[in-house]
């Protein structure tokens, strides 16, 4: 999401918080251990949760580079440059339900391309050694001349995503591709999609909820939240509803993102001027979270309405 992309806001200074698959009681969102000096824009689990891809901007977004880590030894090992990764500006991962693919937004270049607007790519996962394959453009109808961001699959394969492309409802709207009802794709409309900005959109497994962002609504405490749909049943849904001051902060809310029972997103919350009296005051703010730049938090997905 091009805005989101921009935006540096505030966060809060506060303690790592190491990483378990054991369920504990949140009444708050807290640090996710990923979150340090730099710029952490996004998160995403393999299903077995042996795998973390995460992304980080350079200074001034001037690119995005996916990390990985991997579950060892009851520990989550050093982060290191994905092996998809690291040439080009790739931002957001996003591993399918059944861990057999990882998709991402790019600008790498493709045949017939002309600029460098963002498309959807994806890498098949080797399930018996974790390996990842060489990048594949996921090719039209999914990607138009304009920016696809933000790719999250169904079980089914359905492939929710954001896009600026020509004839949406605002600047930037979700859609979604569903290969066994159309060949092109569908934008879900009013109930979502609004004038303004609407991007990051998690879709559960069974699609039975999606969340997103969207910038510039009534309720938005403050430069975008984190919102949820419900479907119907029909593959239809509902009117959002806003997450609550419990989850959303007067910051930037996003890239949402649900593993077992918790549920992740960044945030650029809190963050409090501070006052130095001597550089070396300084260098520790710059280098922990609440030095203004995004972080990961996760809070109990019971939480959601």
């Amino acid at each position: 999401m091009k805005m989101a992309h921009l935006l540096l806001n505030p966060l809060a200074l506060v303690v790592f918080i190491l990483a378990s698959t054991t369920t504990i009681a949140q009444s708050s969102p807290e640090l996710f251990w990923v979150s340090d000096e730099y710029n952490n824009r996004d998160l995403t689990l393999s299903p077995d949760g042996s795998t973390l891809l995460t992304t980080t901007y350079l200074p001034r977004n001037i690119r995005g580079t996916i990390l990985l880590s991997r579950f060892e030894n009851g520990a989550w090992s050093e982060r290191e440059i994905a092996p998809f990764s690291g040439q080009y500006s790739d931002i957001e991962p996003m591993f399918s339900p059944d861990g057999r693919r990882v998709w991402f937004a790019s600008t790498r270049p493709r045949p017939g391309r002309e600029g460098d607007d963002w498309d959807l790519w994806f890498v098949d996962v080797d399930m018996a050694t974790g390996a990842f394959g060489e990048p594949v453009n996921a090719g039209d109808p999914i990607n138009s001349t304009g920016n696809e961001y933000y790719p999250s699959v169904s079980a089914r394969g359905v492939v929710y995503f954001t896009s600026d492309r020509e004839g949406g409802i605002g600047t930037e709207d979700i859609y979604r591709h569903d290969p066994a009802i159309s060949a092109g794709v569908e934008n879900l409309g009013a109930s979502v999609n609004s004038a303004n900005y609407e991007f990051n959109a998690f879709i559960a497994p069974d699609e039975s909820y999606l969340l997103f962002t969207a910038y510039g609504r009534e309720d938005d405490l403050g430069r975008g939240d984190l919102y949820i749909s419900r479907n119907d049943g029909t593959g239809t849904f509902s009117a959002a509803r806003h997450l609550g001051n419990g989850i959303n902060s007067d910051q930037l809310d996003y890239c949402p993102f649900v593993h077992g029972d918790r549920l992740y997103f960044t945030s650029e919350r809190g963050q409090t001027a501070g006052t130095f009296s001597s550089i070396t005051q300084l260098r520790e703010y710059l280098s922990h979270p609440g030095n203004g730049l995004g972080d990961v938090y996760r809070i109990g997905a019971d939480s959601l309405p």
